[in-house]
């Protein structure tokens, strides 16, 4: 999960605002393990996010972004 979670943010580093489904196809992750992966580095506090990667609805899409605290540690890297 760590290697999925490093190449998730390191993705969104170089292009913000991409689609959940376009994500899960350039990582080669079913759906339901991205969102898994999201549970762990989104904003939900009732499963210990860690608030690195928001999800936001644009129409019928869900667009993925790093959250101010997801940029600031993708910059130390």
């Amino acid at each position: 999960m760590e290697q999925h979670a490093l190449a998730l943010l390191q993705l969104l580093a170089e292009e913000d605002g991409q689609s959940i489904h376009r994500v899960a196809r350039r990582l080669q992750l079913s759906l339901s393990e991205l969102q898994r992966l999201l549970t762990a580095l989104g904003q939900d506090r009732r499963f210990d996010g860690l608030d690195l990667v928001e999800q936001r609805e644009d129409g019928n899409r869900i667009l993925l972004w790093l959250t101010d605290k997801g940029r600031r540690l993708c910059a130390t890297c």
